[in-house]
This record gives structure tokens, sequence and C-alpha cells, in this order.
């Protein structure tokens, strides 16, 4: 009797992974988000509160797993250089610059789904990628320069609607360089 309900099991959690495999999902997805990006870290050697706004693409060859990549841009610190000119009689005059600095990051992504549903999909995910920083030239940095990216979305929430609930809305909460939280939108079709 023992075997006969361990078969029985087995067999109907093959036939719910195989009507699983089996379901219809929208394999490709476009997404844009943004959100306030607060980065304190010792190699950086400051704190700074940037704005960003990124572009994504992912792939979905089956229905928990996606494979894509972002385009990050980060901007909001405005880097402010100033210096005074002498002329041969003593007299000055003062001059100032200012640049916004930012930081753009192409980093490829993984997300993992824990919950898919047709109206909402519960995800995590892990980015990993390169930024490419600009400035101007400070007493500790040196600008252009290459910093690692990172990003670790420990919960990500996405709002499906439309016929095909093809439109989606929703947020994300992670640890990284992008941020504490986010908004997002996009189209997956």
């Amino acid at each position: 009797m023992r075997r006969i309900t361990f078969i029985a099991l087995i067999l109907s959690s093959t036939l719910i992974l195989q009507a699983q495999n089996d379901a219809d999902y929208l394999k490709h997805e476009l997404k844009a988000s943004a959100g306030p990006s607060f980065v304190s870290m010792a190699w950086l050697q400051d704190e700074i509160c940037f704005a960003n706004f990124s572009v994504s693409y992912f792939y979905r060859p089956i229905k928990w797993f996606w494979v894509g990549g972002n385009f990050i841009n980060f901007f909001g610190e405005r880097v402010n250089y100033s210096w005074r000119e002498y002329d041969t009689d003593g007299n000055f005059k003062d001059f100032s610059k200012s640049k916004i600095k930012y930081c753009a990051v192409i980093a490829p992504e993984v997300r993992f789904s824990y919950l898919d549903r047709k109206a909402i999909i519960i995800y995590g995910a892990l980015s990993a990628g390169v930024a490419f920083e600009d400035g101007y030239d400070s007493r500790f940095k040196k600008y252009p320069r290459i910093l690692p990216y990172f990003q670790i979305t420990y919960f990500g929430i996405s709002g499906n609607f439309g016929k095909n609930y093809n439109i989606f809305f929703g947020g994300e909460l992670g640890i990284g360089m992008k941020g504490l939280a986010s908004i997002h939108a996009g189209y997956r079709f």
C-alpha cells in the first residue's frame, strides 16, 4: 500500500510539473524603473545620494527564470569647482564651474520568481556589472573611472494588467548600488 501511494504521489507531482511547464507565459519583457539610490561604501570614500533610471530587457526561457540585462544611469550629485586667477597688477577674478556627476552601468541580471500568477509575480534577482563614472578631478578621485556594480533584489513584485496581462507595474526592494527601493513599469510580449 505504501508503494502504491508513493508511486501515485510521484506521478501526480510529475503531471503537475508538466502542466506548469506547458502553461502559456510571455517570454520577453521590456522594463523601465526609477528610484533613489543612497551609496555609502568605504571604497567610495563618501556618501552620495543619486536618482537612478534604468531600462531593462529580459528573456524567460522557463516560467520561473529570467535572464537579461540593464542599462542604468545615475545622476544627481553636483560637483562644484572654483578657482581664483590673478593678473600682474594684483587684481583677481573668481571663476566657478559645476557639473552633475553621473554614472552609467551595464549589467546582466538573473531573476527567479517565487510566485508566478497571471495577475501577480513575486521574484528575487541578482545583477552585477561595470559602472562608468565621470566628474571633475578632486583630491581623492580621478575621473573618469570604472567601478564594479552589484545589486541584490530580495523582493520584487509585479502587478500585471491588460487583456493578456502583458502590461505591468510594481516595485523592488534590494541592496546594492541601484538602491533600497525602486518602482517600475513595463511590457511583456
